[in-house]
């Protein structure tokens, strides 16, 4: 029986060419969308999996506010650990470690530089009872007990040491940021896994505790520092969350204490969530996203099912006579069942095989987008499972409707074709006009969806921001560096001819980094504090940006006088920029005085709002050095020589000059990405909703073709059938923009809150939405019916 079905199934496939090109392209894109979907979602979510006990591992994060705000950090204050380790009973496993992401690693005779190391990290020995590895050499329980000892992956270790024999390179030592000497005491095989722990060089994490000059720059004794290089992970008794929390409580009561308004607080992130948080590598996914990019594939797929039930259900007059037939012959309702299913089925196996190709340019197109190391494996035994459930639910969700239409038919009427595929009447034509109208009725939302980001976007590149960004650039230096350093490349990058200003400072205007506290000021005759984002600079600053001062004049190198922005003047309830200049400001203690105000810019992306801002000079924090080229001059030239600049001042540094404009860009770098996905997925849910009204529209005017040509004998213009027939889509088209109005809406509402300088949705974007799937719409039926119009009617009605 099956070789038979499978027989009639190309017979039927050959012989409705058309039909069947549009299912298997349809059912391709729909496909291919859900299966590059899952294999994306599958990647994110494989992180770390192979962990032990990976549901009882958590990260403790610290939120910190003002009562304004309040600000999430994936660290700790160091000193909490061992107070975990002395007051939490529901902590089996306390595990602190120390993240350093640039250290310059060379020989122990310092003759051979192995460059700077991103993946370095302090930890003690019971991150490897926590965490798994695989040990070549040196012991898991001791290898980190030593305030000098090292452990390095395999792949480190070669680099470091050649082709050594492993048991030779323990013992061996090495130098870290030029002052730390440590010897290897273990080698771990690397992870083969997908991990977010991406540390390569171990050290002991003791080395903290006991060299006192590292133990108070790196604030180890400070229960008020909180910084994210110190992350406290933890591994609870199964079911002690609850009391784990509690016990967490009450150690920060304990030992953190109320500064004003200022709070910390802890909280637990379970280590599963790490992927989808704050990551070492910075690499991390967003679920919303991936929740999102489901819903599209799924959406996609849907969109795709619908053109095969309303192409089926609408052509199913064509096949009336062979179920009567059949039926006559015997067949029950059952075996045909089971015969148009097969059908579907091998129609779902071309388009799967469809999809493979699909997906593989899709990864193509959408590369910089995906993951650097995210790759399709089609023989993988979860994505054959994948695509035959997959099939399986399409086969379902398209072919079973459609097959219990046909079968139902009775065989009498069937062959006499009576009551069948009637108009105004039947269910089916009811049934796949509101098809037609949710299909166009999610592209116009798309529409809508895709041109409002779109004008967001261009809106968040275009608007003033408050100083001149133009042929700016900017780079870092070592944390570790010296004043003198930074102050050499000030000048060497001052010679350069087409270098018009330099300046150093503690980050660019306008950056993603933030630094805030507290002032307190006299308002009404009390002292109140008031919280404001600071930024220091040298005195070139301000002129280099082309900042404009409104009252006042820019700051000097005496450290105690500072500039506001007019956020500032709100905020501290002066009404005049004059009357701010001469106020004092207290700051730890410390008294600034206001020497001028400047007007209120962005120092972040318009996703944040300005805040009060106070900026001036401490030469403490100087790390960023930022340069205005002349105008006309060889960009490329001037480049290459600011960084041949910066190279011989710090030649095992590998940072480069970016221009300021590309880095604002950056900022808004995942709405880029989200406008090319929406995008795509517009393109293919168009091109799908037309590929079902061509086939649609094909059929129902050849079954009106008579019709037409008796129309066209009466004295019917071109003109008055194509507004005849053409009617009843305009009506459907409506109603369909009416349906994706408020969807779009609600969903550009909601992403738009997420910024604080947004577009007004214009009117025009939903016009010229309804206006674009109309004309699609109308193109694809006028063009069917001028072929039947231009038809010869005598031709056309001879058997009348």
């Amino acid at each position: 029986m099956l070789k038979n079905h499978l027989k009639i199934a190309f017979r039927n496939i050959r012989k409705f060419g058309l039909r069947s090109f549009i299912h298997v392209i349809g059912l391709s894109i729909g496909i291919a969308a859900c299966f590059v979907v899952y294999n994306l979602v599958s990647y994110e979510y494989s992180f770390d999996t192979h962990q032990k006990d990976r549901d009882r591992i958590y990260r403790i994060t610290s939120v910190t506010g003002n009562g304004e705000e309040e600000w999430p950090n994936p660290g700790t204050p160091i000193p909490l650990v061992e107070a975990v380790r002395n007051e939490m009973s529901a902590a089996e496993e306390v595990v602190p470690i120390f993240s350093a992401y640039r250290f310059l690693v060379e020989s122990a005779d310092e003759t051979e530089n192995f460059g700077i190391s991103t993946k370095v990290v302090f930890a003690d020995e019971k991150y490897f009872s926590l965490f798994e590895y695989d040990w070549l050499a040196g012991s898991p329980s001791s290898a980190l007990d030593q305030p000098n000892a090292v452990v390095l992956t395999n792949s480190v270790a070669k680099k470091y040491f050649g082709e050594q024999p492993i048991d030779e390179i323990l013992g061996k030592e090495l130098v870290y940021s030029d002052t730390l000497r440590v010897m290897v005491s273990g080698i771990v095989e690397d992870v083969k896994h997908k991990t977010d722990l991406i540390f390569t060089d171990f050290i002991s994490y003791e080395i903290l505790l006991s060299n006192k000059e590292i133990r108070a720059k790196r604030n180890v004794d400070d229960w008020g520092s909180v910084s994210s290089n110190a992350q406290l992970f933890v591994k609870l008794a199964a079911n002690q969350r609850e009391k784990a929390e509690d016990e967490l409580l009450a150690i920060k009561e304990k030992y953190v204490e109320a500064d004003g308004n200022w709070t910390t607080n802890f909280e637990f992130e379970s280590f599963e969530d790490l992927h989808f948080s704050d990551t070492f590598s910075g690499n991390s996914a967003d679920r919303s996203t991936l929740n999102g990019l489901i819903i599209i594939g799924f959406f996609i797929l849907f969109i795709a099912c619908i053109n095969f039930i309303n192409l089926e259900t609408a052509q199913a007059k064509l096949r009336s006579k062979e179920v009567g037939v059949r039926k006559t012959l015997g067949s029950s309702r059952k075996q045909l069942i089971s015969q148009f299913l097969v059908e579907t089925y091998v129609i779902i196996l071309l388009a799967v095989i469809g999809a493979a190709l699909l997906s593989q340019l899709a990864t193509s197109y959408f590369q910089e987008v995906l993951p650097a190391d995210f790759k399709f494996d089609y023989w993988n035994i979860n994505n054959a499972l994948f695509l035959i459930v997959l099939s399986i639910v399409v086969l379902l969700l398209s072919g079973f409707y459609p097959s219990m239409i046909l079968s139902g038919y009775s065989p009498i009427k069937a062959i006499k074709e009576k009551g069948i595929g009637q108009r105004k009447s039947n269910f089916q034509y009811f049934l796949r006009k509101n098809l037609i109208v949710f299909q166009f009725g999610s592209s116009i939302a798309f529409i809508i969806v895709v041109l409002a980001i779109n004008s967001q976007i261009d809106f968040l590149l275009n608007k003033s921001i408050g100083f001149n960004k133009e042929a700016v650039l900017h780079i870092s230096t070592p944390f570790q560096g010296t004043l003198d350093k930074t102050k050499l490349l000030k000048n060497e990058l001052e010679a350069i001819a087409g270098v018009e200003k330099v300046s150093l400072s503690s980050d660019m205007m306008i950056s993603g980094s933030l630094w805030t506290s507290t002032v307190e000021h006299d308002l009404n005759g009390a002292p109140e504090e008031v919280s404001m984002q600071f930024k220091t600079a040298d005195t070139s600053y301000l002129p280099l940006y082309e900042v404009p001062i409104l009252a006042g004049r820019n700051y000097t190198l005496d450290q105690s006088e500072i500039v506001i922005n007019e956020a500032a003047l709100d905020k501290l309830g002066i009404e005049n920029a004059s009357e701010a200049l001469g106020k004092q400001l207290d700051y730890d203690s410390t008294f600034l005085s206001v020497v001028g105000v400047i007007p209120n810019i962005h120092t972040q992306s318009l996703h944040q709002a300005i805040r009060p801002m106070i900026m001036g000079y401490d030469d403490r924090n100087l790390f960023t050095v930022n340069a205005k080229l002349a105008p006309k001059v060889n960009l490329k030239a001037n480049v290459d020589a600011m960084q041949d600049a910066y190279d011989k001042i710090y030649p095992n540094e590998t940072r480069e000059f970016q221009f300021l404009d590309e880095t604002v860009e950056n900022f808004y770098l995942s709405e880029v990405r989200l406008r090319k996905v929406l995008l795509f997925s517009t393109v293919i849910a168009i091109l799908i909703s037309c590929l079902g009204l061509f086939g649609l529209a094909s059929f129902t005017i050849a079954q009106r073709t008579k019709e037409i040509s008796i129309r066209k004998v009466m004295g019917a213009s071109l003109s008055n059938i194509l507004v005849l027939i053409s009617k009843e889509y305009v009506v459907l088209i409506g109603l369909a923009f009416l349906l994706a109005v408020y969807p779009a809406w609600y969903f550009i509402s909601n992403w738009l809150n997420d910024f604080q300088f947004k577009i007004e949705m214009p009117i025009w974007i939903y016009l010229i939405s309804g206006v674009i799937a109309l004309l699609l719409s109308i193109s694809i039926v006028a063009l069917h019916t001028w072929k039947a119009a231009n038809r010869n009617p005598a031709k056309v009605l001879k058997d009348e």
